[in-house]
């Protein structure tokens, strides 16, 4: 798969403690034992004024697609089947695929699908144009779906 980058991005809000959001994090993908990620975190002020932290991990090349790869494996064959499914939606001109994932159930381990709000959201960057990029994601999705089956 010509995976040539990956963003994950998760919000932190005042209200919420930043090391259990950093475990829901960590759930998703290991990011921060990974040397190549560059980190940023940015501070903003939300509508009431309250504090707002933004952490984006940024990966390429190789590690880029173990961890997409990673992510995608977590995820029930139900949920690939979703993403599979809902490609032209979720897949942009660029042939970037955007998945987003629940918070709540990262923090217990779970990777879900969620389309709300409070997500962890995934960047799954391609190569290629989007045409190409919507079918090496669906031969993706399908041949983790195929080997989870085989594998339980």
């Amino acid at each position: 798969m010509p995976v040539k980058s990956l963003v994950v991005r998760v919000y932190v809000h005042a209200t919420e403690d930043e090391a259990k959001v950093l475990e829901a994090l960590r759930n998703v993908a290991p990011l921060d034992s990974i040397e190549e990620a560059e980190v940023e975190v940015e501070e903003y002020e939300g509508h009431y004024g309250n504090p707002i932290k933004v952490y984006t991990y940024k990966l390429r090349g190789q590690a880029a697609r173990r961890v997409a790869q990673e992510i995608l494996s977590k995820m029930s064959s139900l949920d690939r089947s979703q993403v599979a499914s809902s490609l032209d939606e979720r897949v942009d001109r660029s042939g970037t695929l955007h998945i987003r994932l629940s918070k709540q159930e990262a923090l217990q381990g779970r990777v879900i699908l969620y389309e709300a709000d409070d997500v962890i959201k995934v960047e799954i960057g391609y190569t290629g144009g989007r045409r190409r990029a919507v079918e090496e994601y669906r031969e993706m999705l399908k041949g983790d779906t195929q080997r989870s089956s085989t594998s339980q």
